[in-house]
Protein backbone atom coordinates (compact mmCIF):
# COMPACT_ATOMS: atom_id res chain seq x y z
CA UNK A 1 0.00 0.00 0.00
CA UNK A 2 2.82 1.91 0.36
CA UNK A 3 3.87 1.99 -2.95
CA UNK A 4 0.54 3.19 -4.14
CA UNK A 5 0.80 5.92 -1.63
CA UNK A 6 4.20 6.62 -3.05
CA UNK A 7 2.45 6.70 -6.57
CA UNK A 8 -0.07 9.11 -5.94
CA UNK A 9 1.97 11.64 -4.41
CA UNK A 10 4.89 11.65 -7.05
CA UNK A 11 1.93 12.36 -9.94
CA UNK A 12 0.31 14.96 -6.92
CA UNK A 13 4.06 16.68 -7.05
CA UNK A 14 4.34 17.20 -10.58
CA UNK A 15 0.73 18.18 -11.06
CA UNK A 16 -1.47 15.37 -11.69
CA UNK A 17 -4.02 16.01 -8.92
CA UNK A 18 -7.02 14.07 -10.32
CA UNK A 19 -4.61 11.21 -11.85
CA UNK A 20 -3.39 11.04 -7.98
CA UNK A 21 -7.21 11.21 -6.24
CA UNK A 22 -8.18 8.80 -8.40
CA UNK A 23 -5.30 6.22 -6.86
CA UNK A 24 -6.42 7.41 -3.51
CA UNK A 25 -10.18 6.52 -4.07
CA UNK A 26 -9.20 3.02 -5.45
CA UNK A 27 -7.18 2.56 -1.79
CA UNK A 28 -9.58 3.84 0.33
CA UNK A 29 -12.76 1.51 -1.24
CA UNK A 30 -10.40 -1.75 -0.79
CA UNK A 31 -9.10 -0.73 2.41
CA UNK A 32 -11.53 2.39 4.26
CA UNK A 33 -10.17 2.05 7.78
CA UNK A 34 -6.39 2.04 6.68
CA UNK A 35 -5.64 5.82 8.45
CA UNK A 36 -2.20 6.41 6.72
CA UNK A 37 -5.19 5.94 3.08
CA UNK A 38 -7.45 8.73 4.97
CA UNK A 39 -4.84 11.02 5.44
CA UNK A 40 -2.91 11.34 2.30
CA UNK A 41 -7.03 10.80 0.53
CA UNK A 42 -7.98 13.63 2.95
CA UNK A 43 -4.82 16.20 1.90
CA UNK A 44 -5.61 15.40 -1.93
CA UNK A 45 -9.08 16.53 -1.44
CA UNK A 46 -8.40 19.24 -0.09
CA UNK A 47 -6.40 20.13 -2.53
CA UNK A 48 -8.62 19.31 -5.48
CA UNK A 49 -11.61 21.20 -3.51
CA UNK A 50 -13.52 18.60 -2.26
CA UNK A 51 -13.82 20.17 0.61
CA UNK A 52 -16.78 18.13 2.30
CA UNK A 53 -15.18 14.54 1.93
CA UNK A 54 -12.14 15.77 2.71
CA UNK A 55 -13.56 16.85 6.48
CA UNK A 56 -14.91 13.08 6.87
CA UNK A 57 -11.47 11.58 6.35
CA UNK A 58 -9.60 13.81 8.45
CA UNK A 59 -11.54 14.00 10.89
CA UNK A 60 -11.82 10.15 11.01
CA UNK A 61 -7.96 10.14 11.41
CA UNK A 62 -8.55 12.70 14.44
CA UNK A 63 -10.96 10.22 15.50
CA UNK A 64 -8.45 7.89 16.44
CA UNK A 65 -6.96 9.98 18.83
CA UNK A 66 -3.60 9.95 16.43
CA UNK A 67 -1.81 13.33 17.12
CA UNK A 68 -0.81 14.53 13.57
CA UNK A 69 -0.39 18.50 13.22
CA UNK A 70 -0.96 18.25 9.54
CA UNK A 71 -4.00 16.13 9.57
CA UNK A 72 -5.01 18.66 12.13
CA UNK A 73 -3.44 22.04 9.97
CA UNK A 74 -5.26 20.44 6.61
CA UNK A 75 -8.29 20.04 8.81
CA UNK A 76 -8.43 23.58 9.69
CA UNK A 77 -7.83 24.80 6.33
CA UNK A 78 -10.90 22.80 5.47
CA UNK A 79 -13.02 24.13 8.09
CA UNK A 80 -11.97 27.66 6.74
CA UNK A 81 -13.05 26.86 3.62
CA UNK A 82 -16.26 25.62 4.68
CA UNK A 83 -16.91 28.94 7.13
CA UNK A 84 -16.39 26.50 10.34
CA UNK A 85 -14.05 29.22 11.99
CA UNK A 86 -14.89 28.32 15.23
CA UNK A 87 -13.69 25.01 14.84
CA UNK A 88 -10.51 25.70 12.10
CA UNK A 89 -9.27 28.23 14.91
CA UNK A 90 -9.25 24.92 17.47
CA UNK A 91 -7.90 22.48 14.52
CA UNK A 92 -4.90 24.36 14.02
CA UNK A 93 -4.61 25.94 17.76
CA UNK A 94 -3.97 22.45 18.55
CA UNK A 95 -1.37 21.72 15.67
CA UNK A 96 0.63 24.36 17.07
CA UNK A 97 0.17 23.06 20.25
CA UNK A 98 1.54 19.84 19.39
CA UNK A 99 4.16 21.58 17.24
CA UNK A 100 5.07 25.30 18.73
CA UNK A 101 7.42 25.20 15.57
CA UNK A 102 5.02 24.44 12.52
CA UNK A 103 5.49 27.70 10.65
CA UNK A 104 2.45 26.56 8.07
CA UNK A 105 -0.28 26.37 11.06
CA UNK A 106 1.00 29.76 12.40
CA UNK A 107 0.40 30.96 8.94
CA UNK A 108 -2.91 29.40 8.66
CA UNK A 109 -4.09 30.60 12.13
CA UNK A 110 -3.20 34.43 10.67
CA UNK A 111 -5.03 33.65 7.47
CA UNK A 112 -8.30 32.02 9.51
CA UNK A 113 -8.10 34.74 12.23
CA UNK A 114 -8.32 37.68 9.02
CA UNK A 115 -10.97 35.83 7.32
CA UNK A 116 -13.26 36.89 10.51
CA UNK A 117 -11.78 40.04 11.06
CA UNK A 118 -9.39 39.70 14.01
CA UNK A 119 -6.52 41.14 12.42
CA UNK A 120 -4.25 41.85 15.79
CA UNK A 121 -4.40 38.26 15.92
CA UNK A 122 -3.71 37.83 12.51
CA UNK A 123 -0.36 39.69 12.53
CA UNK A 124 0.55 38.46 16.03
CA UNK A 125 0.33 34.30 13.63
CA UNK A 126 1.99 36.05 10.74
CA UNK A 127 4.68 37.46 12.93
CA UNK A 128 5.86 34.28 14.42
CA UNK A 129 5.68 32.81 11.15
CA UNK A 130 7.94 35.13 9.85
CA UNK A 131 10.17 34.58 12.71
CA UNK A 132 10.11 30.62 12.17
CA UNK A 133 11.01 31.19 8.13
CA UNK A 134 12.57 34.62 7.15
CA UNK A 135 13.09 33.44 3.89
CA UNK A 136 9.22 32.98 2.65
CA UNK A 137 7.97 36.14 0.80
CA UNK A 138 4.38 35.17 1.14
CA UNK A 139 4.26 35.11 4.81
CA UNK A 140 5.59 38.98 4.30
CA UNK A 141 3.12 39.71 1.96
CA UNK A 142 -0.15 38.20 3.83
CA UNK A 143 1.58 40.22 6.65
CA UNK A 144 1.59 43.62 5.09
CA UNK A 145 -1.86 43.00 3.60
CA UNK A 146 -3.11 42.61 7.07
CA UNK A 147 -1.42 45.85 8.18
CA UNK A 148 -2.96 48.05 5.31
CA UNK A 149 -6.57 46.24 6.13
CA UNK A 150 -5.86 47.00 10.02
CA UNK A 151 -5.25 50.60 8.58
CA UNK A 152 -1.22 50.46 10.12
CA UNK A 153 -0.07 52.08 6.77
CA UNK A 154 3.21 52.87 7.96
CA UNK A 155 3.88 49.40 9.22
CA UNK A 156 2.68 48.07 5.74
CA UNK A 157 4.59 50.44 3.83
CA UNK A 158 7.81 49.66 5.97
CA UNK A 159 7.57 45.78 4.65
CA UNK A 160 7.13 46.60 1.00
CA UNK A 161 9.81 48.72 0.77
CA UNK A 162 12.14 46.49 2.64
CA UNK A 163 11.28 43.12 1.06
CA UNK A 164 10.82 44.21 -2.52
CA UNK A 165 15.17 44.75 -2.49
CA UNK A 166 15.31 41.36 -1.19
CA UNK A 167 12.47 38.86 -3.20
CA UNK A 168 12.51 41.28 -6.39
CA UNK A 169 8.44 40.57 -6.36
CA UNK A 170 6.44 42.73 -8.30
CA UNK A 171 3.79 41.84 -5.61
CA UNK A 172 5.87 44.46 -3.18
CA UNK A 173 5.74 47.33 -5.70
CA UNK A 174 2.07 47.45 -5.87
CA UNK A 175 1.86 47.21 -2.41
CA UNK A 176 3.84 50.31 -1.69
CA UNK A 177 1.97 52.17 -4.43
CA UNK A 178 -1.64 50.82 -2.50
CA UNK A 179 0.24 52.46 0.44
CA UNK A 180 0.78 55.68 -0.89
CA UNK A 181 -2.86 55.84 -2.02
CA UNK A 182 -4.15 54.41 1.28
CA UNK A 183 -2.73 57.22 3.08
CA UNK A 184 -3.55 60.08 -0.14
CA UNK A 185 -0.26 60.40 -0.54
CA UNK A 186 -0.95 61.33 -4.58
CA UNK A 187 2.54 63.03 -5.10
CA UNK A 188 4.77 59.90 -4.27
CA UNK A 189 1.58 57.64 -5.57
CA UNK A 190 1.80 59.20 -9.13
CA UNK A 191 5.59 59.69 -8.97
CA UNK A 192 6.09 55.98 -8.06
CA UNK A 193 2.73 54.45 -10.30
CA UNK A 194 4.50 56.47 -13.38
CA UNK A 195 8.10 54.62 -12.57
CA UNK A 196 6.46 51.26 -12.49
CA UNK A 197 4.70 52.53 -15.69
CA UNK A 198 7.72 53.20 -17.87
CA UNK A 199 9.79 50.33 -16.20
CA UNK A 200 7.44 47.85 -17.03
CA UNK A 201 5.30 48.92 -19.59
CA UNK A 202 2.59 45.81 -19.22
CA UNK A 203 -1.04 45.53 -18.87
CA UNK A 204 -0.86 45.51 -15.39
CA UNK A 205 1.53 48.50 -14.26
CA UNK A 206 -0.44 50.62 -16.75
CA UNK A 207 -3.93 49.69 -14.54
CA UNK A 208 -2.28 50.97 -11.69
CA UNK A 209 -1.29 54.24 -13.80
CA UNK A 210 -4.30 55.17 -14.76
CA UNK A 211 -6.29 54.07 -11.38
CA UNK A 212 -4.09 56.14 -9.32
CA UNK A 213 -4.40 59.10 -11.45
CA UNK A 214 -8.19 58.11 -11.18
CA UNK A 215 -7.71 58.19 -7.19
CA UNK A 216 -6.05 61.48 -7.23
CA UNK A 217 -8.83 62.96 -8.92
CA UNK A 218 -6.84 64.10 -12.58
CA UNK A 219 -10.02 62.61 -14.03
CA UNK A 220 -8.94 63.70 -17.75
CA UNK A 221 -5.27 62.59 -17.54
CA UNK A 222 -6.74 59.14 -16.48
CA UNK A 223 -8.98 59.11 -19.44
CA UNK A 224 -6.24 59.80 -21.70
CA UNK A 225 -4.15 57.68 -20.52
CA UNK A 226 -6.56 54.68 -20.43
CA UNK A 227 -7.16 55.01 -24.49
CA UNK A 228 -3.69 54.89 -24.93
CA UNK A 229 -3.17 51.78 -22.91
CA UNK A 230 -5.90 50.18 -25.28
CA UNK A 231 -4.55 50.74 -28.17
CA UNK A 232 -1.39 49.77 -26.44
CA UNK A 233 -2.73 46.26 -25.26
CA UNK A 234 -5.58 45.61 -27.38
CA UNK A 235 -7.25 43.02 -24.61
CA UNK A 236 -7.71 44.53 -21.33
CA UNK A 237 -10.94 43.80 -19.38
CA UNK A 238 -9.66 45.40 -16.16
CA UNK A 239 -8.88 48.96 -17.63
CA UNK A 240 -12.49 48.25 -19.89
CA UNK A 241 -13.81 47.93 -16.31
CA UNK A 242 -12.08 51.17 -14.99
CA UNK A 243 -13.54 53.54 -18.30
CA UNK A 244 -16.85 51.65 -17.42
CA UNK A 245 -16.47 53.28 -14.07
CA UNK A 246 -15.37 56.94 -15.39
CA UNK A 247 -18.05 56.51 -17.51
CA UNK A 248 -20.22 55.98 -14.83
CA UNK A 249 -18.84 58.84 -12.72
CA UNK A 250 -19.77 61.52 -15.68
CA UNK A 251 -23.17 60.81 -15.70
CA UNK A 252 -24.00 60.82 -12.26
Amino acid sequence: MNRIIEKALGLQMNGFSQEALNIYQKAYKKEPTNLKICEYYGAALLETGHYNQARKLLKKVLDEKIEKPQVLNNLATVNRFLKRYNEALINVKSAIKFRPDYQDAWVNCGNIQNDIGNYQEAIKSYKKAVKLNPQDKEVYLVLAQTYLLNHEFDLSLDIYKKQKKLFHDVRFLIGELICYRAIKDYNKALSFADQLRQSFDNELMWFEWVQTLWMAKESKKAEEQAQIALKKFDHFPALDDMIKLMDDAKVS
